[in-house]
């Protein structure tokens, strides 16, 4: 009784773990708090921070090669580079081009307004100054655009008033050109600052450059403004006062700097200078001494423990593993919500698979801590670089992927291969080679288990697996820094390789047996068992139900070719049609395939009934493949292989016998629909076998018609709604029906003892004719008949 009562309270106890939608957030908080918390002590390293005068309190030797740089002689020759470059200035020769070219164009524009009626602007020739004045105030606006700048409404009389004449077009470009030929600078203080050691000037649309030393010739923008006025003066002698004063206005708006200060090359040029100086440094080979115990700091020896500090980089133990756990928490976070929260292979029992998932995870993760832990135990002054160098080769991870694989597929196990791979990385100090190894390991590892129905097939794998451990291990020798690359470490690490493939595969040998049982997963190793058909289960089906018995084995031929047509998993569709019936053991003698006295005990019973104890089969089928621990695969092929479909026979003859309160759902099968591709083929398979053997006459067409008519049906009544199969599988199942039920139900020749008629002078049935050499030999023989009436009774 006290057992009774233990095995109730933990069935309870599992039933509200696997429907709480509280596990997967505390499986998070577990895992990313059990992880920093690993992390935490390999974060707190030894602190080399020592002033001249401290004593030394232990000894501190150097645990890699390193360079020590001689910084103050760096830096000092770094500033030479920066100092004794000349700054780089761009002169831009199009200005002046380009200035002359927009002053030309607005006066020609300008002097266009004074040509005859049929000119491009139809104007008429202006006859009194104010109206051919106003009418010329049209064009201002695109009179200063082709200038460049903005004029006033008298300087613009002015120069209608001079027709816009060619000799102010000479005024304006000769004096600019004097100036722009001279050249002017945008920043003339700043430009003088390098009158020492002189500028480069480049020109930018022939990128020809010249040292300029000479820099008090340039112009400045004030002073070019200035110029103007005195090189302008010479030229416009003898011009009235006016116009004077407007070519000065319009050659300084118009002046603009020809030289400029171009920053990004320079720099640019001083980082060349700077990278082609090599820096002045002094080698520390592992295991020197760099200070005993007891001894003081002096300088030279401060230079090395400051060296050798920024090497380890001892970093602030909360700031390090505050970014553990957010790295942990976004990568389980972008997985979990990405690609496993939906997938239709965790929808069903998420719990329990993200159960298993967390501890794989957890379990890994240990290894890989233990496996630290031992490598730095046997070396205290080894760094985790080194560590992670001579031993996370061994570590069995691909074990972990081949193991999700096997029970939730390949996909599934390429998710976690990536968190698992990325957080054991971590562990071992965060080295990219250690990530390439372990996560490719995993992968190949997963893939090559995935369609492997048998256990030494992981044998097989595990060397497999070896070689490419042992391939990944010289590739990542070679690719390691010659200095650090030895024969004798480059031999250990692949026999480390290769043990840690042996090691994963014969971890997974021995875990997939334990796992079947404390999660209650069937594999495919375990569905090779069930389709044996001396399981105790089938033989009693044989036994006391061999209708039944006969029409699951057809079910299962034609699931299993029909899965193996649309590319499903047809060992679980065959396995599932081995046992969809099992619920019939219960009233043997209620389903007419073992009816065989031809007494049918339904017509004795009311529809409503009898379409309980159809409807019944499906529950008691469940309790017993609970029973005998068939597994959650065939649990919901018996649960589902109905649907919820209509019991047509014995709702139509409730409908016949006058019954007006009927109710349709006391009719339908409880459900769920077929929620898998192979459980929706074990429906189509049982309806169509079922239905053909029920033909009176069996030919190929009328096969073909009896199979299209029930998948139609199936179809439209929605039963294939939640389990995937497309309308192109449809057809692949169709065709894979038709060709077995033919083969299975076609017409056969009658055997009869009655002389054959003959036609035309030969018998109807020459199958049945001895050979001709025989006929005339033979003679007929009577033989004595003795009938066996009890025979079979």
């Amino acid at each position: 009784m006290k057992k009774a009562n233990n095995r109730g309270w933990f069935k309870r106890a599992g039933n509200a773990l696997s429907s709480t939608p509280y596990l997967p957030p505390v499986m998070f908080f577990l895992v990313v708090f059990l992880f920093a918390l690993a992390q935490t002590v390999e974060q707190t390293t030894e602190s080399y921070v020592y002033e001249i005068g401290d004593v030394a309190g232990r000894d501190i030797k150097a645990p890699k090669d390193f360079f020590i740089e001689d910084k103050a002689t760096n830096l000092a020759r770094m500033n030479d580079a920066k100092t004794s470059l000349r700054t780089v200035y761009d002169f831009d020769s199009n200005l002046l081009k380009n200035i002359t070219t927009d002053i030309t164009s607005a006066m020609y524009f300008g002097r266009q307004m004074f040509q005859s009626p049929d000119n491009a602007l139809g104007i008429p020739p202006p006859d009194p100054p104010d109206i051919s004045f106003s009418m010329a105030l049209v064009f201002k606006p695109e009179f200063e655009k082709r200038l460049g700048i903005e004029i006033s409404k008298g300087a613009f009389q002015i120069l209608f008033k001079e027709k816009f004449s060619e000799e102010i077009t000479g005024y304006i470009s000769t004096i600019i050109g004097d100036i722009l030929t001279n050249g002017v600078v945008g920043n003339k203080e700043i430009l003088m600052a390098e009158e020492e050691k002189g500028i480069t000037l480049r020109t930018i649309q022939s990128h020809k450059e010249r040292v300029v030393t000479n820099l008090k010739v340039f112009y400045g923008p004030d002073q070019a403004k200035t110029m103007v006025r005195i090189v302008g003066q010479p030229i416009l002698n003898g011009v009235n006062y006016s116009l004077a004063n407007l070519v000065v206005d319009i050659c300084q708006r118009l002046l603009q700097p020809n030289i400029t200060l171009n920053k990004n090359e320079t720099e640019k040029r001083i980082r060349e200078a700077q990278a082609r100086i090599k820096p002045t440094l002094y080698q520390i080979k592992a295991g020197e001494m760099i200070i005993r115990e007891g001894e003081r700091v002096d300088e030279l020896k401060l230079v090395k423990l400051n060296a050798l500090n920024e090497q380890v980089e001892d970093k602030d133990v909360i700031i390090t593993i505050t970014g553990i756990c957010m790295f942990t928490s976004l990568l389980l976070i972008v997985i979990y919500f990405l690609y496993l929260k939906n997938h239709p292979k965790l929808g069903r029992d998420m719990n329990k698979h993200m159960t298993f998932l967390t501890l794989g995870l957890l379990l890994y993760i240990g290894f890989t801590e233990l496996a630290v832990y031992i490598a730095h135990s046997s070396n205290p002054e080894m760094a985790g670089e080194m560590a992670s160098r001579t031993i996370y080769m061994v570590i069995p991870l691909p074990a972990a992927a081949m193991i999700t694989c096997i029970f939730l597929g390949f996909d599934i196990a390429l998710y976690f291969s990536l968190v698992l791979c990325s957080l054991c990385t971590i562990s071992f100090g965060g080295g990219f080679q250690v990530f390439l190894f372990f996560f490719l390991s995993s992968v190949t590892a997963a893939y090559w288990i995935k369609e492997r129905n048998e256990r030494h097939h992981f044998i097989v794998a595990g060397f497999k697996l070896a070689l490419l451990n042992a391939c990944l291990a010289i590739a990542l020798g070679f690719f390691m820094p010659s200095q650090v690359l030895h024969w004798g470490v480059l031999l250990k690490q692949v026999t480390m390789a290769v043990g840690g493939g042996v090691f994963a595969a014969i971890l997974t040998v021995g875990f997939t047996p334990l796992i079947e049982v404390l999660f209650n997963y069937t594999t495919a190793a375990k569905l090779l068992e069930f389709s044996n058909l001396d399981q105790p289960l089938i033989k009693k089906l044989m036994i006391e139900a061999p209708g039944t018995y006969n029409h699951s084995v057809i079910v299962a031929t034609l699931a299993e070719a029909a899965a193996s047509a649309i590319h499903a998993d047809s060992l679980k569709a065959k396995v599932m049609a081995y046992y969809h019936d099992i619920g019939k053991l219960d009233k043997t003698m209620y389903f007419i395939e073992n009816q065989s006295d031809g007494r049918n005990r339904h017509d004795k019973l009311s529809p409503s009934m009898s379409a309980l104890i159809l409807i019944g089969h499906v529950k008691k089928g469940v309790e017993m493949a609970k029973q005998y621990k068939l597994g959650n695969e065939i649990v919901e092929g018996i649960i589902q292989h109905h649907g919820t479909s209509l019991i047509k026979y014995f709702y139509n003859k409730s409908l016949k016998a006058g019954n007006e309160n009927i109710n349709e759902d006391d009719f339908r099968y409880p459900g769920p629909k077929p929620q898998t591709r192979e459980a929706g083929i074990v429906m189509l398979a049982d309806v169509a076998e079922a239905a053909t053997r029920a033909l009176e006459r069996p030919t190929p067409s009328r096969i073909q018609g009896r199979v299209k008519e029930l998948i139609n049906d199936i179809f439209a009544d929605g039963q294939l709604e939640a389990c995937e199969l497309t309308l192109k599988d449809l057809h692949q199942i169709a065709k894979s029906f038709n060709n077995i039920l033919t083969s299975i139900y076609h017409s056969r020749i009658e055997y009869t003892d009655k002389p054959q008629e003959k036609k035309n002078g030969k018998p109807k049935d020459t199958d049945r004719q001895p050979p001709k050499g025989e006929a005339a030999n033979s003679a007929p023989v009577q033989k004595d008949r003795t009938d066996l009436k009890r025979l079979g009774l």
